[in-house]
């Protein structure tokens, strides 16, 4: 088997894995003959690349999350990051839905909550970063305060020997 076929198998073991006690179990459920499954674990078959659509409608995920192909169209303006994030995300498909819904809430959640605190701090920010230039603009170079534009001088100690 090429070196594709064995990540795909991987990724549909994974999920029959998840979903199904056994594999009897999925191979009623999909109405393939007994020990398809099996011949699929044991590298004997590859007979799953010809129901690829039917494996990825019934586990609810797109054929190209089983064949691991990238995203086309936008993914060049995605940063490294952000794809490494995705890819990450693209991963939980193999879960079960359940714990799949729970994961994308809980990320949801965290952004948003990021997002949500990192404007307050922007905002608070701006506005400590407005008062500190004029404070600034109210000190000489020398660290005497001007008021109004004029010079103050700072008191100087004076030796009492």
């Amino acid at each position: 088997m090429k070196e594709n076929d064995e990540k795909i198998r991987g990724r549909i073991l994974s999920l029959i894995d998840s979903e199904f006690e056994s594999d009897a179990a999925f191979e009623r459920a999909l109405g393939l003959k007994d020990k398809t499954v099996n011949n699929w674990r044991r590298g004997r078959s590859s007979s799953f690349m010809k129901i690829l659509p039917q494996l990825a409608e019934h586990f609810k995920v797109n054929i190209t999350d089983l064949l691991d192909i990238p995203l086309s169209g936008d993914s060049t303006e995605l940063s490294d990051e952000e794809m490494h994030l995705l890819m990450m995300y693209r991963k939980s498909r193999l879960m079960p839905q359940k714990l799949r819904s729970a994961l994308k809430d809980s990320l949801e959640s965290v952004i948003t909550l990021y997002l949500m605190a990192y404007n307050e701090t922007k905002s608070k920010g701006k506005a400590h970063t407005k008062s500190k230039s004029v404070t600034q603009s109210n000190i000489s170079a020398d660290g005497t305060a001007k008021k109004d534009g004029v010079q103050k001088t700072r008191p100087t100690k004076q030796n009492s020997h």
